[in-house]
Parts: structure tokens; sequence; C-alpha cells
């Protein structure tokens, strides 16, 4: 895949455990964080539209791909990870899908290197409660089962998750749904940080996407911030680094290139 081409790097984190990265290209460095059921290779579609302009660096987070693990997870963890590998790549551009924006967040209130910031879609709003079926499955063993039912449940429509339930990617992404449940937990309890987090920020979300995961609560988050605005990605909901991936690497570019 072409988002593994380069060989693994990798950092020891706060706790120990080791996070793998890659790089890939030329220019500013800026690090790619993804969201959940998934690792770092769900940038395939966006790494060869950036890397003529940054020198990508796509994260495994922990738990999946080729990093490590802790024994007692916390978001906290994430954030940490999140700096280190900016810290060993001196980068300053970060950008944030889904869950792993919610990590660039924390990430962000704890470091005045950063000096722009992309935050696609994180999951604030996600409810306490409702994780029974879904741990159920994966105890039984059900993974395909459980991906499936998250999918849908977070922002893929009908057609795209046909796509994605086709492609060589799903056992990939089948490996990782046991984290599945600690990263909604983590989701339900989430408190905005205290900020202000004044590194000006750049909040994507697809012009369709209407559900309450990435909707309730987004004004409290946004207040935090400074210097924000949002761009909505015409035709798109969740996953437009996939589905409208030149879209997307526009406004990456746009917001992060050189002035």
């Amino acid at each position: 895949m072409l988002a593994l081409m380069a060989s693994p790097q990798y950092v020891e984190s706060d706790d120990g455990t080791l996070i793998a990265y890659r790089i890939s290209g030329r220019g500013d460095p800026i690090l790619l964080v993804h969201g959940s059921a998934t690792t770092s290779a769900d940038w395939l579609f966006v790494l060869p539209l950036l890397r003529e302009q940054f020198t990508v660096v796509t994260m495994d987070r922990r738990g999946r791909g080729l990093s490590g693990d802790g024994p007692c997870y916390l978001i906290e963890r994430e954030a940490e990870d999140i700096l280190t590998v900016l810290d060993a790549m001196e980068a300053e551009l970060l950008v944030g899908h889904s869950y792993g924006a919610m990590c660039s967040a924390l990430a962000a209130d704890r470091t005045h290197r950063l000096s722009k910031m992309i935050l696609y879609e994180p999951p604030i709003g996600v409810p306490s409660g409702g994780l029974e079926p879904l741990e159920q499955l994966i105890a039984r063993g059900d993974f395909d089962g459980a991906l499936t039912g998250f999918l849908r449940a977070v922002g893929t429509s009908k057609e795209q998750f046909e796509l994605i339930r086709s492609s060589p990617a799903w056992p990939s992404l089948t490996a990782v749904v046991p984290t599945l449940p600690r990263e909604l937990r983590s989701c339900a309890a989430w408190r905005s940080p205290t900020g202000p987090i004044e590194v000006p920020t750049l909040f994507l979300r697809g012009a369709m996407t209407d559900s309450p995961f990435y909707l309730d609560g987004f004004e409290t988050l946004a207040s935090m911030f400074t210097n924000a605005r949002t761009q909505l990605i015409p035709g798109q909901l969740h996953v437009a680094h996939v589905f409208a991936a030149e879209a997307f690497a526009d406004l990456v570019i746009d917001f992060c290139g050189q002035e």
C-alpha cells in the first residue's frame, strides 16, 4: 500500500510505549493523525497529493498497526504520543481526523510548538451508554459485525460502506476493532480542553454531516480556540479524506502551505 511504502521509524512515548510513524515527501513536516478503526493507512489517498508540498508524517496510534500499547488506556496518553512524534520531527503542523482530532486538540492544549492545526469532525457528541451490543460482538469474535455497525453509525453512506467493505483494507480494519470500546468511552467522557488554545485552527466538516456525534458540543469546543474557523467539504460526510481526497488535500494545502 502506498501509505506504507516508507520504512517505519519509532519513538518512545512518555509511558514507554513505542509509537511507529512513517515519513514521505519534502517540505515542512506535517503530522496526520487517523481516527478509530483504522491505522496510518487511512491516509492512503491523501498522501500522494500532499507529499510534493510537505514532509508527510503518518503515525500509527497506540494499539494498532506497528505501534505498541500501554497497560492502562487514557486518551491523555494519545496526546502525549502525538507530542512525542511532533517533537521527533520538529513539526509545527498537525491534522487530526475523528478520534484523532480529539487527541490532537488535547495535544495542542499542552504545547506551544504548533503553528497551524486542522481538526476534522472530532466525535465529541458521542453519548454515554449503548456499548453493550458492540462489546458483545467483539467478545464473540464477530469483528466484521462490530465494524459494520460502527461504520454505519458514525457517518458512512451505504455506498461508501460497500466500497470499504469490498476493499483490500477490510482485514486491517477489523484487526483494530477491539480498541473501539475504549475510544467510544473516552468520547462519551470528553471534556473540552481548558484553553485558550491560540494555534490557528481550521475545523473541517462534511457538508452532508448531520450526526450529533460531531455537532453536539461543537460550540463549546470551538470557544476554547482564539483563532479558529470552520469550513464545509461539499457533498461529503465523515470520510472526505478517502472519498474526496483531492478536495481534502486542497484544503490542507491552502491552510497549512507556505504563505
